[in-house]
């Protein structure tokens, strides 16, 4: 369990926002690209109604804006600055996901 596995207190999680659906049943099933997201979108739902059920704040953000969400809320804007110090006391591997995931964290705040 996330909760459990993390040193400190948990306040709040992001998760990349959902892409729509269609609106019935009968189109998702002949949509494919509904087909191929729609595990996806309930996973993620269900891993925000659990994150509120604990009392955390949930953040849906988007993959594209991200960075500038993030910059607006670091002193000076910058980003790449203290996603390179967040790497570097993370360790190997710091992969483009992670630092996608930290930024979303940065920019939830």
């Amino acid at each position: 369990m996330l909760a459990g596995a993390v040193a400190m207190p948990i306040g709040g999680i992001a998760f990349r926002a959902c892409a729509k659906l269609p609106p019935t049943i009968e189109k998702r099933i002949a949509d494919n690209r509904a087909q191929t997201q729609a595990d996806s979108i309930l996973y993620r739902q269900a891993l925000a109604m659990a994150a509120m059920a604990r009392g955390w704040k949930v953040h849906w953000y988007e993959r594209d804006q991200v960075p500038a969400d993030a910059s607006s809320k670091i002193k000076g804007g910058e980003l790449d600055a203290v996603l390179r110090t967040l790497g570097k006391s993370a360790g190997a591997p710091w992969q483009a996901r992670h630092k996608l995931a930290a930024a979303a964290a940065i920019a939830a705040r």
